[in-house]
């Protein structure tokens, strides 16, 4: 039965909240949600500043703000939040995750666009409408969250190993020495199984 799990007098599984928060999830999903912060942050400061001062216009404010976004929230998910190491892999790693990154920069780059255009109508001042266009950008990037984290977890950064793993424990569990084979059963005074004689050392048959 599943660590984690616990049974009823239905014999239903009921989680086991102490188990499941002690497991590598809770601790995965925490730095993963520390370095989206970080990101967050990094994003809205660019966009805030450039688009506030001037420097670039609202989509290109937020194509500024999601490239440096993105690489912060890459290194800090690969390296620290899944703790990743070594040559990333082109095909399983790096270009889903710079798809997800490109979709979340398109939507929330269409997002900025049309807060850009509705703001003056709703606020009179710059500095609402600023913030205004930051809060959208921010709402967007909230929404995509628990997706990203999902795909990150369960494709991105999911352990190649842990399948051929489980497989190779059930198979130590199912067949732990050939446990069901005839040389496997006791001798008739209930002694040590015998060995066939393919088991012996060749040094030892005679």
């Amino acid at each position: 039965m599943c660590s984690a799990c616990l049974t009823t007098g239905s014999a239903r599984p009921v989680i086991d909240l102490r188990g499941f928060l002690r497991g590598t999830l809770p601790r995965i999903f925490t730095r993963y949600t520390l370095g989206s912060v970080a990101a967050a942050v990094v994003s809205e400061v660019t966009l805030l500043v450039s688009y506030g001062q001037g420097l670039l216009g609202a989509q290109a404010a937020a194509v500024a703000a999601w490239a440096l976004g993105a690489v912060t929230n890459y290194v800090l998910a690969r390296r620290w939040a899944w703790q990743r190491r070594g040559r990333p892999r082109v095909l399983r790693e790096l270009l889903p995750f710079w798809v997800t990154s490109v979709t979340g920069l398109l939507l929330t780059t269409w997002a900025t666009g049309v807060a850009h255009d509705v703001g003056p109508r709703l606020f009179a001042t710059d500095g609402a409408r600023v913030l205004f266009v930051g809060a959208v950008f921010l709402g967007v990037y909230g929404v995509l969250f628990l997706a990203k984290f999902c795909f990150f977890h369960y494709f991105v950064f999911a352990d190649p190993r842990a399948g051929s793993a489980g497989e190779a424990d059930d198979d130590e569990e199912a067949d732990p020495g050939d446990a069901d084979g005839p040389e496997a059963m006791d001798g008739p005074d209930g002694a040590a199984p015998r060995r066939s004689r393919s088991q012996v050392p060749s040094t030892t048959r005679k």
